[in-house]
């Protein structure tokens, strides 16, 4: 089954791994498992990890897009460098992989809206606010407050780009204060159900029906410790449960968000500036991308029925995209019609 990812975190796995010596991990690496797992979306996330020094965010970021644009160039046809709703489409008449860029943390920002026409301008196309802690803009998911003047200035000078704003990582309360501001589009990228594992990091079953209401998507999140339920000791079953809590308190629209964290540490290990000890919880619950499939049969054995499958596993992000990118409109809901009967 084709697949499109709301979160991905090749950008800086890219870079690590250049600033490592290691050209070319987007053709070597990446091109073959997204084909083997059907992805023809991904949005990779250009990440800051805390540990960068004061000052250096920006250019940590920039090395991040510029990584991207080099081994993407280097795939040939391969990938497209989506930042249209018409380069969406392009990228799926020619079978492409469509690659769209979010910012994930608004630290390379330094504090203030002004760099972010120039952000966008090189291909970022959805911003969240924090990661898990307090930055200039807003508190994350690990605070308690909410968003600072200069946060709410970055949300609305987002919507005027026709960016989306993505809810993950971010607190309770900035949660709210976002969809107070306006009718901009959001979506929560790797997020799942605080009901079923107690994390401050996954979505009340009210901020879950605030994003369905708001047209948004919520991509569920696999890994360890934000998925497995209290005494749960099937993995693949707690994913399930996830999936199936975000597509009821969304009215279905849930997709596939991943988030797959040893790409990320393995690449962090290489980088001899930065130290990242391995903890056990944060290990992927699928088998890489790969698992993919697994997840799809297990869906299926629990009676998910198949054009639901298709909407979480493609047509629910593919349609929030096409929708939010500049360019083709699709129905008010960013589902296809033919789920309105599922839901």
């Amino acid at each position: 089954m084709r697949a499109a990812v709301s979160h991905d975190d090749f950008p800086a796995v890219l870079a690590l791994r250049r600033a490592a010596g290691e050209y070319g991990y987007l053709r070597s690496y990446y091109l073959s498992r997204f084909r083997h797992a059907g992805a023809e979306l991904v949005i990779g996330a250009v990440f800051v990890h805390p540990a960068t020094p004061p000052g250096a965010a920006l250019e940590n970021a920039l090395e991040q897009l510029a990584a991207v644009e080099a081994e993407v160039a280097a795939c040939g046809d391969s990938f497209a460098l989506v930042t249209t709703a018409e380069e969406l489409e392009d990228a799926r008449r020619r079978g492409q992989i469509a690659l769209v860029l979010s910012l994930e943390g608004a630290d390379p920002l330094g504090g203030t809206s002004v760099l972010l026409p120039i952000l966008h301008r090189l291909g970022i196309r959805l911003l969240g606010l924090t990661w898990n802690g307090r930055n200039a803009f807003a508190d994350g998911c690990q605070e308690s407050g909410g968003l600072t003047a200069a946060g709410r200035d970055l949300v609305r000078h987002a919507w005027e780009l026709g960016m989306a704003v993505d809810l993950s990582h971010l607190s309770d309360a900035g949660f709210r204060e976002v969809l107070s501001l306006g009718r901009g589009p959001v979506l929560a990228s790797h997020s799942n159900c605080r009901s079923l594992c107690p994390h401050p990091r996954n979505l009340t079953d009210d901020q879950l029906t605030a994003l369905g209401r708001r047209n948004g998507v919520v991509g569920f999140n696999q890994v360890s410790f934000l998925a497995r339920r209290p005494h749960s000791r099937d993995g693949l079953d707690d994913l399930c449960a996830h999936l199936l809590h975000i597509w009821d308190r969304t009215g279905g629209r849930a997709c596939l968000g991943l988030d797959f964290a040893r790409e990320y540490a393995e690449a962090m290990s290489r980088r001899r500036s930065y130290w990242l000890h391995w903890d056990p919880s944060q290990e992927d619950l699928l088998d890489g991308w790969g698992g993919l499939t697994a997840l799809e049969d297990r869906l299926r054995k629990r009676g998910f029925p198949s054009e639901a499958l298709e909407a979480v596993f493609y047509g629910n992000l593919w349609n929030f995209l096409h929708r939010v990118l500049p360019g083709g409109p699709v129905p008010a809901n960013g589902l296809r019609p033919n789920l309105v009967s599922i839901l």
